[in-house]
């Protein structure tokens, strides 16, 4: 099952685990989760007062799903959440989630380390940070 969106509210990373794991099967051995934070210093400002998350197209969803799907298809996944913030954000907040689940635990780590590498490029959501 693939799960791919972006949210303009704070999301329960707790809740949403949660709910990936209801939909697990006996089939998954193991469950990987990033959970990315805001983190001082920033790359362009070292002490920002908050962080902007700017769509650079009107279908972030679609991007995020198809990575989403390329992991699964690549890493041979059973699930795969991702969810990603836009808006304006502070320091400490919830910026990404991806959550994966698989046979093993090699392909579940290297899996959600593609996932967050892949989204990282930023060829779709802009970061800035504000003095």
């Amino acid at each position: 099952m693939i799960t791919a969106h972006v949210s303009e509210q704070p999301f329960d990373h707790l809740k949403l685990y949660s709910e990936f794991l209801e939909r697990e099967t006996d089939a998954t051995g193991t469950v990987v989760l990033h959970h990315g934070r805001v983190k001082r210093p920033g790359k362009q400002v070292p002490n920002f007062s908050s962080v902007e998350l700017k769509p650079l197209v009107d279908d972030v969803d679609s991007r995020l799903a198809a990575i989403a799907r390329s992991a699964e298809e690549k890493f041979n996944l059973n699930q795969v959440l991702i969810v990603h913030r836009l808006g304006m954000i502070g320091a400490c907040d919830s910026v990404l989630l991806a959550i994966v689940s698989g046979k093993t635990r090699d392909i579940c780590f290297a899996a959600c380390s593609w996932i967050v590498d892949e989204v990282k490029k930023e060829e779709f959501i802009e970061l800035i940070e504000h003095p």
